[in-house]
């Protein structure tokens, strides 16, 4: 069962990417899909720094070491979006 699930959200997933690249696909539908798609990895981003943000105050080190992985992960998702999207 853990399978099939994975499966479809991975299917699911690939399929809006590749959709939102489309330029055969009409403006009106690949807009919001990258919409989503935006909005999927800045939550992402957004947990990561939270608990950065949450260990800082309990372990500096593991705090600061979070922060930093959240922010390198901005900025090569904002380099591969630019690549992918906006060429």
């Amino acid at each position: 069962m853990d399978f099939i699930i994975e499966l479809v959200f991975e299917l699911i997933a690939e399929g809006t990417v590749e959709l939102s690249k489309s330029t055969k696909v009409p403006k009106l539908i690949r807009y919001p899909l990258i919409v989503i798609i935006v909005l999927f990895v800045t939550g992402i981003f957004g947990i990561i720094l939270f608990a950065g943000l949450m260990l800082l105050k309990e372990n500096v080190i593991l705090g600061i070491v979070l922060i930093a992985i959240a922010l390198l992960m901005l900025v090569m998702g904002i380099v591969k979006f630019r690549k992918g999207h906006l060429k």
